[in-house]
């Protein structure tokens, strides 16, 4: 497979990169990790202006009509400047679902997101339950619904204004739109390893109507997987951004840092970790690519999600810690970029599934392949 990108999506990810790097200084971020509210809205108006928002969003709707791929790209420039946006629970929790199953009267939100007056969120997290078979119940209330349930780890729910809840019915899963300030609908912040606002969502007796459904109960599954799939590569993509830029630093400092009037980059043992961050950094841009570019294509290839995610997780993991080790007692000052990078990628090694998950999962989908013959 040819992972060269076109000259358009280069000069679309440089774009994203530059008005991230404009933005992203060290002050900056500092700032946004005492706000409360964390998430960098301004920053996330002008990406809007440059419609930078709307690439995932049909044209129809005011977005550029590109693919999941494409978006990627982006997302990778987001982590790679540890930006603090909603770009993974808006554009991907929310708008790609709703794009792809929604109703007219739901994709009427889809504008707003594209220019960045509207956040939406996913609430795909349930402890101990695995996100494709939810406790949260949905059952039939009259004309209408009745969701119950407690959803963990939900992110924007302080700013976003509807929150995609998948519930099981009976033997069946459903996904609805509810609006975050519904009745019976509470939420509390919850502790991060990179300060990002995730938040435990209560759905109490919560009622919505048909129209609240994302497709139907019948394809419930479908838009379930449809979610999840890409809310676990776009987290891969983040983290390819993290690392690659945690890798580049290193190496930098690397350079720079000298020990015995030599750069500690010429010690064998450091150049040999660097050398295995290097090959953990390329696995993971190359699985995140491969199964971007097949969900992009429509095509079901849970082995391609898993495998991207395992690297993301485990590779992830080994770049954040060498990164840390090799910068040595600098990298606990916090006037010192290094840390964000190291508790970004902590962050996304345990979203939708740490290493061992992945490597179950991977397990299963070899196990129900027929052997060739």
């Amino acid at each position: 497979m040819d992972f060269s990108l076109t000259e358009a999506q280069q000069e679309l990810q440089g774009l994203a990169g530059r008005i991230l790097a404009d933005r992203m200084t060290l002050a900056h971020l500092k700032e946004r990790d005492r706000s409360e509210d964390w998430y960098d809205l301004a920053t996330w108006a002008e990406l809007a202006k440059a419609n930078v928002c709307g690439i995932a969003i049909p044209e129809s709707a005011g977005g550029l009509g590109l693919g999941f791929l494409d978006l990627c790209l982006v997302l990778r420039e987001v982590g790679r400047h540890v930006a603090p946006l909603p770009a993974v629970p808006t554009l991907v929790g929310g708008a790609l679902p709703l794009a792809r199953y929604g109703t007219e009267a739901q994709q009427a939100v889809l504008p707003r997101v594209a220019a960045g007056e509207a956040l939406l969120t996913a609430a795909l997290v349930e402890l101990g339950a695995d996100p494709e078979r939810p406790r949260t119940t949905a059952v039939r209330d009259g004309a209408g619904w009745r969701i119950d349930g407690v959803k963990s780890n939900v992110p924007a729910m302080h700013c976003a204004e509807s929150v995609l809840v998948p519930a099981t019915v009976g033997d069946d899963v459903a996904v609805f739109v509810v609006p975050c300030g519904a009745g019976g609908v509470t939420a509390a912040r919850q502790q991060t390893m990179n300060h990002e606002p995730l938040f435990e969502v209560r759905f109490d007796g919560v009622r919505v109507g048909d129209d609240a459904l994302v497709g139907s109960v019948a394809t419930g599954h479908e838009v379930l997987r449809f979610v999840l799939d890409r809310v676990t590569v776009a987290t891969c993509a983040v983290v390819s951004g993290v690392a690659d830029q945690a890798v580049r630093l290193t190496a930098r400092y690397t350079c720079d840092r000298k020990q015995f009037d030599r750069p500690i980059g010429t010690f064998q043992a450091v150049g040999q970790r660097m050398a295995d961050c290097f090959i953990d950094d390329q696995a993971i841009e190359l699985t995140m690519l491969q199964a971007a570019t097949h969900l992009d294509e429509g095509l079901d290839v849970p082995l391609e999600v898993a495998t991207a995610k395992f690297w993301a997780c485990d590779g992830g993991h080994r770049i954040g810690h060498a990164a840390l080790h090799v910068h040595g007692g600098i990298s606990i000052d916090l006037d010192f970029p290094i840390h964000r990078y190291f508790l970004w990628l902590k962050q996304a090694e345990f979203t939708l599934g740490a290493a061992t998950p992945q490597l179950r999962r991977i397990g299963r989908v070899l196990a129900e392949q027929p052997a060739p013959a």
